[in-house]
């Protein structure tokens, strides 16, 4: 049985994580912004803790690792995210843009440096970034969404920096593209499918797989 901590358990792929990895008799701890407005997440039974979390909150991170101190983490599964609004050139919401920043980038970094003790303790010592094709440079043909593409180009940055900071501590870290999830409007992959793949990858990463960017289907993706 392994231990998972999830981001990001209010909705859509972190509600998922957790049913699923939880049916598979895994123990998880699922943070969220609002466990009492988090239903399905509620529904969830097993073996399932559910904690408020807003990973924009440092001394909350703190406060959290503090109370996890003495306990491995096989997988952190940093998955919290902000993924809409996509404004184009002109529309940029200037005030928003620091909280996808905050959410999406220095968020999943703080929860590395908070839990690398614990990673770096258990057996499978994996953390995974949900980010996205978005976050690609050599991949945006389409251009618009700058805070969000900012973001995640940003977060695979920081993945492939801890890729090299860690890997004496045999840490695995990985950048995950869920692909076009139906979390929101359009979605083509069905959120079930997408964090299956994801597990998958997870699942399969040996060491040598750590600063990877893979699809939930396991292709690499150029950053």
């Amino acid at each position: 049985m392994a231990t998972i901590l999830v981001t990001g358990c209010d909705t859509g792929l972190g509600v998922e994580f957790a049913r699923q990895y939880t049916v598979d008799g895994h123990r998880v701890i699922a943070t969220c912004l609002d466990p009492g407005g988090a239903r399905e997440t509620g529904r969830i039974r097993g073996n399932i803790e559910v904690v408020k979390l807003d990973v924009t909150d440092h001394a909350a991170i703190d406060a959290l690792s503090h109370q996890l101190a003495k306990e491995p983490i096989d997988i952190l599964l940093n998955n919290a995210g902000i993924g809409r609004p996509h404004h184009p050139f002109g529309q940029t919401d200037h005030a928003l843009w620091p909280r996808i920043l905050s959410t999406n980038l220095i968020g999943p970094m703080k929860m590395a440096e908070s839990f690398v003790e614990q990673v770096a303790r258990s057996e499978l010592k994996m953390m995974a970034f949900v980010s996205s094709r978005m976050g690609s440079i050599a991949l945006n043909n389409s251009g618009g969404s700058y805070a969000y593409r900012s973001s995640k180009a940003g977060l695979n940055m920081i993945v492939k920096t801890l890729a090299v900071d860690l890997a004496p501590r045999e840490i695995c870290v990985l950048a995950l593209h869920p692909g076009w999830a139906a979390t929101e409007p359009g979605g083509r992959v069905s959120v079930a499918e997408s964090v299956t793949g994801m597990r998958g990858v997870i699942h399969r990463a040996g060491r040598h797989h750590t600063g990877s960017f893979v699809t939930y289907h396991d292709q690499p993706l150029p950053w």
